[in-house]
């Protein structure tokens, strides 16, 4: 039956006119139209129904209009600014509203509004009204969150927005131009407005624009799954963060405080956007191709950018959106002037975070690099990086930690088992507990565990190597370490035991996709299989869709957006025998950071997608993380599955392939999202919450 909904409004396009009066385009030069959609607010509060986000715009806005010291006292200001404030988020958090009875905070967090506003509303009402700063600029931080809440979804149309619909850029995918170039539209309309104003006005006219043109930059973006890649292109490819003419030394003070804000809005509305924008701003600094890189101003001003996001307290609570692990990965694989620099950086910001002897002292270090920078860590931004999950083990050693060879699987028709070759000297010992191979074996999975000193997370990379035996027809999943891949696949293609054909990839960051390059020159054209942003990517098989290695094994792509958008697992079968690479999606005993995804999604993943496999599938993840999974599981449910997984892995230091679904099922509480031990614990009952709760949760553990 369909739902009748009473509006104040006669036609949706009046809706629309007030939103534009409230949020005119950047380029917008005509006269105020703000009072006027006050008075229509007005009106229809008259008629009733009117939403709460519609009825807040007006007061908020109309606080700004009252805001004229000629005309008002300072404290009838203050009074106005306030109570338009405390209205707004009384009505959206307010404690006897219908529903489940929840304190202020909490339906602050469920909404997505700062706590923050909760506080100030508290102090507006129970104690001096706030200053006249204050609330100010909680009164912008709140028109631009309801325009990210109630306005942007109202219908983004050609009015407001340069892309006629989101699904303009709809099977552009293949061609990202066309999205680079309405994003440049807006940067253009940006610094045009900038250009014809004078200063000081220049300067305020511009930072006023700023949160309209992120608005819409945002939608652009999400348009779009390479959105975020596109948008941090254009920043970087027309240099908007460093002057054209900038020279060696000069200050970069003024180009943050233009453009801080407009990047954090963007982190904020499109989280992906900032991890691409210093991805790419790092590859810049790696393979810039300059002749004289120590004395570049550009690459100069590219490393200042970063050090700024990394060090400055304006940037820190968006750190965490940062690929910190890909950052300091390609300085320690492409190591020059500023790379060095930056990698120093990022590994004093880790050795912090690292458990400290008690004889030594913890006083901050302050160091100059050649360009004269200085640099601080900053002890507080370190300590809210290990909220959000970025940790180090107490016993972590960077030396290597050996290779492990062969994973031989046997097609038997029952559960086959596993032989394990560790590579010793110079000889290979087989585990005595495990029977020899048949001869009959169909495929081979070697794997082997990356050398790698990054400490991000609390574990290193899995590359896998798959053979078809009968036709020795090879692929190679996610090797991101050339270095250390390479000299296993040559003496296997020495050898005559494989012939590699492709490189299979899980998504596509660095530590999974970042070596594809680096093999395609030694092993020459070789396919790549992976998903759109993978590292010279070829082919992105479809959802479902199905291909062969050889003759015997069978592969099915399963897309599983969360991680990265572009996550694919790929589920293998031969005979009876099956196994699952999964990526940065499914961990022994957790999953991935929702990097560039939601709740939903990773619900979909694991408890419809991967949850559909056979129970007797074999998981093999893209890290050995199962250690500090088992410790957060055990926070969260005391089952006996979950303590045979604790016994597992502190008696053994790998655990790939040792697991199957039916046992994740068992052990990994973010599968296990209906059942209702997790769901009291996370205070949830909904799949998708639970899942988002476990998250948060582990995040900050």
């Amino acid at each position: 039956m369909a739902k009748v909904i009473f509006t104040p409004w006669k036609e949706h396009s009046q809706l629309l006119a007030v939103r534009s009066q409230f949020y005119p385009a950047p380029f917008y030069d005509g006269p105020d139209m703000r009072s006027k959609a006050c008075a229509t607010v007005a009106a229809w509060k008259l008629r009733g129904n009117l939403p709460h986000p519609v009825e807040a715009t007006a007061l908020l806005t109309d606080a700004i209009l009252h805001d004229d010291a000629l005309k008002n006292s300072i404290f009838s200001i203050r009074a106005t600014y306030s109570a338009a404030f405390c209205r707004f988020v009384t009505g959206l958090v307010d404690s006897k509203l219908n529903g489940q009875r929840k304190t202020m905070f909490q339906r602050a967090i469920d909404l997505g509004l700062p706590a923050s506003f909760v506080e100030l509303r508290h102090e507006a009402t129970h104690r001096e009204l706030p200053s006249l700063t204050v609330l100010r600029n909680a009164t912008q931080r709140s028109l631009e969150w309801l325009w990210d809440y109630y306005w942007s979804k109202t219908d983004l149309s050609a009015d407001t927005v340069p892309v006629s619909e989101p699904e303009a850029f709809d099977g552009a995918e293949d061609d990202i131009e066309p999205i680079k170039a309405a994003l440049r539209t807006e940067f253009e309309h940006l610094l045009a407005e900038e250009e014809s104003s004078e200063p000081p006005r220049k300067k305020r006219r511009f930072q006023q624009n700023v949160s309209f043109t992120s608005t819409h930059l945002i939608s652009i973006c999400k348009s779009s799954n390479r959105g975020a890649s596109a948008l941090a292109g254009v920043i970087v490819e027309d240099s908007l963060l460093v002057p054209a003419g900038r020279k060696m030394g000069d200050s970069m003070t003024g180009m943050f405080a233009k453009w801080d804000s407009l990047l954090q809005m963007l982190a904020e509305g499109h989280p992906p956007a900032l991890a691409s924008l210093t991805e790419d701003m790092v590859n810049v600094l790696a393979f810039s191709g300059s002749k004289n890189v120590k004395s570049d101003p550009q690459l100069e001003g590219l490393y200042m950018w970063l050090d700024h996001i990394l060090h400055s307290p304006e940037w820190g609570s968006r750190r965490r959106l940062l690929s910190h692990a890909y950052l300091l990965a390609v300085c320690e694989q492409s190591s020059n002037h500023w790379t060095a620099l930056l990698r120093e950086s990022l590994q004093q910001r880790t050795d912090d975070l690292a458990p400290k002897k008690p004889a030594s002292t913890s006083k901050t270090q302050s160091k100059k690099d050649g360009s004269g920078l200085k640099r601080t860590a900053d002890a507080d931004d370190l300590k809210e990086l290990k909220k959000f999950g970025w940790e180090t083990v107490d016993t972590w050693d960077t030396r290597p930690l050996g290779i492990r060879n062969q994973l031989n699987l046997t097609p038997k028709k029952t559960l086959s088992s596993i032989q394990e070759n560790v590579t010793s000297e110079s000889s290979l010992a087989s585990s005595p507990h495990v029977a020899e191979p048949s001869a009959e074996r169909a495929y081979e999975v070697i794997a082997k565990r990356l050398a790698y000193t990054v400490r991000t997370g609390k574990g290193n990379n899995y590359a896998y190597l798959v053979t078809d035996e009968p036709t020795k027809e090879s692929v190679i999943i996610d090797p991101a370490n050339p270095p250390e891949v390479t000299p296993t696949l040559q003496s296997q293609i020495d050898a005559g035991k494989i012939k590699l054909t492709s490189i299979v990839n899980t998504h596509h960051h660095w530590d999974h996709a970042g070596g594809n390059n680096e093999i395609l020159k030694t092993f020459g054209q070789l396919s790549v299989i992976g998903g759109k942003n993978c590292q010279s990517v070829t082919r992105t098989p479809a959802h479902g869709e199905v291909f062969k290695i050889g003759e015997r094994i069978s592969v099915k792509a399963l897309h599983t957006p969360c991680h990265t958008q572009d996550s694919i697992c790929y589920f293998m079968q031969d005979g009876d025998d099956k196994v699952v690479f999964t990526g940065d999606t499914l961990f022994i005993g957790g999953c991935g950071r929702f990097f560039e995804g939601t709740a939903p999604e990773m619900h979909k993943a694991l408890n419809e997608t991967l949850a559909a496999l056979p129970d007797d599938t074999k998981v093999y993840p893209g890290h050995e993380y199962t250690k500090g999974n088992v410790k957060f599981c055990l926070a969260v449910s005391q089952s006996e599955p979950i303590k045979k997984l604790e016994a597992f892995a502190n008696a053994n230091q790998e655990t790939q392939g040792k697991f199957t679904i039916g046992d994740e099922k068992l052990h990994n509480v973010f599968m296990r999202v209906n059942d209702p031990e997790i769901q009291k614990k996370t205070g949830k009952t909904d799949p998708v919450e639970v899942m988002a709760a476990l998250r948060e949760m582990k995040n900050n553990m």
